[in-house]
């Protein structure tokens, strides 16, 4: 089992004692963003300050990094392109040039690379996702990354929760499109973020896919010949709010030791991380916000302790 550190992109967050706290509750790996648009914000001038000092806290406690290589800074977009918040990049060759020096620079200290955050969702690969495009930018950057790195681990961009629609790919018809394109050998797993909030994952409910989800990408990895992959599971949790989408904390508990337990059954589940270790902005109305086993002011909630049980 894994933890996610998405709290450490707030603004005067301590990340060392995020990663030190995720070390110290047992958990065995940590999941960093490594986000092209804030390390390259102009052309050519990198600023890898906050990256490194976040990498190394990891290092220094022997926690596995699981590095996120996304989002495009504003020179890389497309010109003329529709404003959304996270675009694909204009050129697939640049973002892999991106992910060569990042590869590069923590070669010894990265153990795996996501490509891209949810690319099967407008809101995260805008102005929609497209698959032939994302698959370019996988296969370009696998290719970037097992240079630089050899024996790093190359895992496909996760999924999100969601039908196909003229905007988003739902997941088995995403993962079904990047082994038609890229074949078996571009990337090491597959990775899905199997959300099922408010319901459990063991029993979801009129609008919830994720089940369903894993187990659609499962045949399709199986249809392919590529059976002996697993699944990453790379983000998983449920956001604590007063109002809907919000469950109550004894409902985030049980979501996350529902899900998290059977996804470790699975016989083909690779790493498990819960998403969030703390909350970026406890009670912020942004649901993203709240997906902490703590509170942003690092008190427990009751998923904490859950959790850590699971990790005995």
């Amino acid at each position: 089992m894994a933890s996610n550190v998405a709290s450490i992109d707030m603004p005067n967050s301590d990340s060392d004692r995020d990663i030190a706290g995720v070390a110290d509750t047992g958990f065995g790996a940590v999941r960093i963003p490594v986000e092209w648009s804030e390390i390259e914000p102009v052309e050519g001038q990198f600023d890898w300050t906050e990256i490194d000092s976040e990498i190394n806290s990891a290092a220094t406690r022997g926690l596995p990094v699981l590095g996120v290589l996304t989002w495009t800074p504003t020179w890389a977009v497309p010109a003329n392109s529709i404003p959304v918040n996270h675009p694909a990049p204009a050129a697939a060759s640049r973002f892999a040039q991106f992910a060569e020096v990042a590869a590069a620079r923590y070669r010894n200290r990265v153990t795996a690379w996501e490509v891209w955050n949810e690319p099967n969702i407008a809101a995260s690969f805008g102005p929609r996702a497209d698959p032939i495009l994302y698959c370019s930018i996988l296969s370009q950057t696998s290719v970037a990354i097992r240079r630089a790195a050899p024996g790093t681990l190359v895992i496909t961009g996760p999924t999100s929760p969601t039908i196909d629609s003229d905007r988003d790919v739902s997941p088995a018809t995403f993962v079904d499109s990047l082994y038609r394109c890229a074949g078996t050998q571009t990337f090491d797993a597959v990775a899905m973020h199997p959300y099922s909030s408010p319901d459990l994952l063991s029993e979801p409910g009129p609008g919830s896919s994720s089940l369903k989800d894993i187990a659609g990408v499962r045949a399709v990895m199986e249809q392919h010949g590529d059976g002996d992959k697993k699944i990453w599971f790379t983000e998983f949790g449920a956001p604590t709010m007063a109002t809907s989408p919000g469950v109550s904390e004894e409902r985030q508990a049980a979501i996350l030791v529902d899900g998290i337990t059977g996804m470790r059954q699975l016989p083909y589940a690779g790493p498990v991380f819960a998403f969030d270790y703390r909350d970026s902005d406890t009670g912020n109305p942004v649901q993203d916000y709240n997906y902490g086993l703590l509170r942003s002011d690092y008190t427990p909630k009751l998923s904490f302790a859950a959790v850590k049980d699971l990790l005995g």
